[in-house]
């Protein structure tokens, strides 16, 4: 809710559009983006009970409606899910069935602010891991590249090997490495997010594995164990060690935090006789 300070046209906040000043106990819609704006001279009290401060406009007929006048909703609009509120008259109730009357008390029993800090420490400590996943990728191939075009080593067949020209394997295995790391990227940003924090754990566990894999398997390919300068090796295990361990660290705590808010909606589910999902 917007106040405006305006006598008969205000300005809508939001879109810029002139809005006219109706009843004072309605709330005035812009009709070019429908925001809620409140002229300056127009009462805040509930439609219904004067003297008491309103907590919601209906979605509907715009009434100042108070916290026991109001009727609050969540439902799929175009697949994507709003919250909206109306009041209890008949039209603006039935006008509201699109969406479902939210339970107080599953509200209450499914509240997850206890995890408020530490999903953020999560998303910080899978963000980080997977971002420095992508600058050890960016490392690795910038130096196979390095190896393969400006040193004596690559040109040594046995050494660097080759599916048709020389330094295409450098390349494929690299932009594979990337993709890997841009996926696990994508999947860190999951994790503070309460319905898919569990899956996206278990996914970035499994992703992780890949990417110590196929790192084995170009350690091989390339024969970096035998290469002769003694930097690039331990800045890559020193760049792909810090990044695995932030992610490791991440995903398991994402994993057991998510199912234990798997098993907190389970048992609210259960104690108010809801139908399990």
């Amino acid at each position: 809710m917007i106040t405006i300070t305006s006598t008969e046209t205000i300005r809508c906040p939001v879109c810029g559009g002139a809005v006219k000043v109706g009843p004072k106990d309605r709330v005035n819609r812009c009709e070019f983006c429908a925001s809620p704006v409140l002229g300056s001279s127009q009462k805040r009290d509930c439609v219904n009970h004067s003297g008491r401060l309103a907590v919601a406009v209906c979605n509907v007929c715009g009434d100042l409606i108070c916290e026991e006048c109001v009727q609050k909703r969540i439902g799929d609009y175009a697949g994507k899910l709003f919250t909206i509120a109306n009041c209890l008259k008949e039209e603006c109730v039935a006008a509201s069935g699109w969406a479902q009357v939210v339970n107080p008390d599953y509200q209450r029993l499914t509240n997850m602010d206890w995890s408020d800090s530490v999903d953020g420490k999560v998303l910080r400590t899978t963000g980080a891991g997977a971002v420095l996943m992508m600058v050890f990728e960016l490392i690795f191939i910038l130096g196979m590249l390095y190896i393969q075009f400006f040193t004596q080593w690559g040109l040594v067949r046995s050494n660097v090997p080759y599916f048709f020209i020389r330094g295409d394997a450098v390349v494929i295995l690299g932009i594979l490495g990337n993709l890997i790391a841009a996926i696990l990227l994508q999947t860190a940003l999951q994790v503070y997010i309460h319905e898919r924090q569990l899956a996206s754990g278990v996914m970035l566990l499994i992703l992780l594995i890949v990417e110590v894999m196929l790192l084995l398997e170009r350690g091989f390919f390339f024969n970096l164990r035998y290469y002769p300068y003694p930097y690039l090796v331990p800045v890559l295990l020193a760049a792909f060690g810090s990044a695995s361990l932030l992610v490791f660290i991440g995903s398991a705590v994402a994993v057991a935090v998510g199912y234990e808010k798997r098993k907190q909606l389970r048992e609210a589910r259960k104690i108010l006789g809801l139908a399990s999902k």
